[in-house]
């Protein structure tokens, strides 16, 4: 396999030099400031629309965006486990998920469980790869996932029920009303599975099924005020129950129940032609209870408010400048923290700019914390155009991981003197695209020191860890005789620099390939990703595998969709995920699902 993943690799960067380059849509990232088209931002991105969405029938955000280059996930045994995402060998808490502009997650854990929020509430999702600490502050080491959840569509409204593997059953119901100025939209989700057994132990209980059940409702509104002012409010709640086997020791039903809360308001104003204001105002509620011989009763609640000014200095250059708040704080009547609730300050600046064949961004911000102190962080990255077939990216940044509540204060862990994680990366990176292909291609390498970790000495957490990531990305797209082709490749090296140990979860070689085709009325796909050195356990190598996924959708009428799709065709048994030496995470094998969609 790693000789496959070189020469696609080669290949991509010997399509570089034949094809022609050529504008892509004019679609602005939302997530990357300063009102910039995809064709525009230096960093590497990626995006999702609802008809991606819609096409790939993934059944979760995790597995949805384990699609693109340099990002992975691992899951604890099967839909509803905790997942862990991995951006360019980074881990959850080294990177910022977003709602609707809204910074979600748990403040005890320190990091947002994607597979918490029902891929059917999303209409669109933005990965921006690299150091964004110059723009969002903690966390943000590695890039930023921001979701936006649905805002209505053309209609008045759509219902879709699934029925699937594992006793599946899935059913979806929204309503839009209004205008481009006006608007209203409700969605309601509701999903329940059996699901798998979730680990490979079979005694005291748990050798048994694991389900998962989940409801959601999502809304949004709009209100314009003349030509130029807006009010938006987006909301998305979840309640679901998660079955889990005790890797301790017997199982009597053990589950864990969790919650979510994420609200959104904002305010965006054209003060004149050069200058917008956006004011954003939100809350984020995670609440998690676990039943069982330890259980726990969680509560985090974040409260933000941000405010930005974008100045149109030129044609080709703006700057944006913003301040932002937030607090923290924790419930426990099962945890005694020593102390339950924080704030964050915050000022940024962005400057972007491009003057013929160069391009230029660069960011910086200010951090004050009430927890561990401030911190200044920033970025620069500059681009060159050499040709209309080929450009060029440079950039470099610093970024910060904050210390979540239960490294800081959980009682006989917790050490209220650890400082924040700190990183820099560098990326160098080559594009282009052409009538016949899109591709690029990023090396980039990643610093961390001050890592989280644990103290045999003291017991407590600690500032011990040092940890070098590396690592090449490519993406080829073309179009052959009415399919669309792709292949993503990632090479990544993942050390702990204080034992030469590979860091546990990540795999060095992955390989993606996909293919669809538009005939009409059906559509069809079909996935490949394979991946090999994947370590866990402080070095112990699992094997290597390959899945085969396709899907296809059919539609009757403009009313009517009919979705069908076939995880892991060859119902492969794979690992991702140890509990011990003798022990795993299972893995669900071979999946089939059929939706059916009427839309009014």
């Amino acid at each position: 396999m790693n000789k496959l993943i070189k020469t696609s690799i080669a290949l991509a960067c010997i399509g570089a030099s034949s094809q022609a380059y050529s504008q892509q849509v004019d679609e602005i990232v939302v997530t990357a400031k300063n009102n910039q088209s995809i064709e525009d931002v230096l960093q590497t991105v990626h995006v999702f629309t609802l008809a991606d969405i819609e096409s790939a029938q993934a059944k979760s955000i995790p597995a949805l965006i384990d699609q693109v280059a340099g990002v992975s996930f691992r899951d604890s045994g099967g839909r509803g486990s905790a997942t862990s995402v991995f951006v360019r060998g980074a881990s959850n808490a080294q990177i910022i998920v977003l709602i609707d502009g809204v910074r979600v997650g748990s403040a005890t854990l320190g990091s947002a469980a994607l597979n918490s929020y029902p891929i059917e509430a999303i209409e669109r999702i933005e990965i921006i790869k690299g150091p964004f600490s110059g723009i969002y502050g903690a966390d943000a080491a590695a890039g930023v996932i921001q979701l936006f959840t649905k805002k209505g569509g053309d209609g008045i409204g759509s219902v879709r029920a699934t029925v699937g593997s594992d006793s599946l059953r899935e059913f979806d119901v929204s309503f839009n009303a209004g205008d481009e100025r006006n608007s209203f939209h409700i969605s309601a989700h509701s999903e329940d599975t059996d699901g798998i057994d979730r680990t490979s132990i079979t005694s005291g209980g748990n050798d048994d099924l694991d389900g998962f059940e989940e409801q959601a409702i999502s809304l949004g509104g709009k209100v314009s005020f003349g030509d130029f002012t807006s009010v938006n409010l987006n909301l998305l709640a979840t309640d679901s129950t998660v079955d889990f086997d005790n890797t301790f020791g017997s199982d009597p039903g053990l589950q864990t129940e969790n919650e979510t809360l994420s609200t959104a308001l904002s305010l965006n104003t054209k003060l004149s032609s050069n200058l917008d204001w956006n004011i954003t105002l939100g809350t984020n509620e995670d609440v998690s209870v676990t039943n069982g011989a330890f259980p726990s009763d969680l509560t985090t609640n974040r409260d933000t408010a941000g405010t930005e000014l974008i100045f149109d200095l030129t044609d080709d250059t703006v700057l944006t400048a913003g301040l932002d708040y937030y607090e923290e704080d924790i419930d426990s009547p099962t945890t005694n923290f020593p102390i339950t609730e924080r704030d964050n300050a915050g000022a940024f600046a962005q400057l972007t700019t491009r003057s013929g064949a160069l391009g230029f961004a660069a960011s910086l911000r200010y951090d004050d914390n009430s927890a561990y102190g401030s911190d200044t962080n920033g970025s620069l990255a500059v681009s060159y155009d050499f040709s209309d077939s080929l450009s060029a990216t440079v950039s470099y940044g610093t970024a910060f991981a904050a210390p979540s509540f239960n490294f800081l204060y959980f009682p006989f862990f917790g050490n209220p003197d650890l400082l924040p994680e700190e990183s820099e990366s560098f990326e160098v990176k080559f594009e282009g695209a052409s009538a016949a292909f899109d591709w690029y291609v990023a090396a980039y390498k990643t610093d961390f020191e001050n890592l989280f970790s644990f103290n045999p000495n003291t017991f407590l957490a600690a500032n011990i860890g040092e940890a070098e990531i590396q690592g090449i990305e490519a993406s080829v797209s073309t179009e052959f005789n009415g399919w669309n082709l792709g292949v993503n490749a990632d090479i990544l090296s993942a050390e702990n620099k204080q034992t030469g140990i590979e860091l546990d979860d990540r795999a060095e070689q992955t390989l993606a390939l996909w293919a669809n085709k538009d005939f009409g009325k059906l559509d069809l796909g079909v996935n490949l990703k394979a991946e090999s050195n994947r370590f866990d356990r402080s070095g112990t190598e699992l094997s290597s595998y390959a899945l085969l996924d396709i899907s296809a959708t059919y539609e009757f009428n403009e009313s009517v969709t009919v979705f069908a799709n076939i995880d892991n065709v060859f119902d492969k048994d794979y690992t991702v995920n140890l509990i011990s030496a003798t022990e795993r995470f299972n893995t669900q094998g071979r999946q089939a699902k059929l939706s059916v969609k009427v839309s009014f």
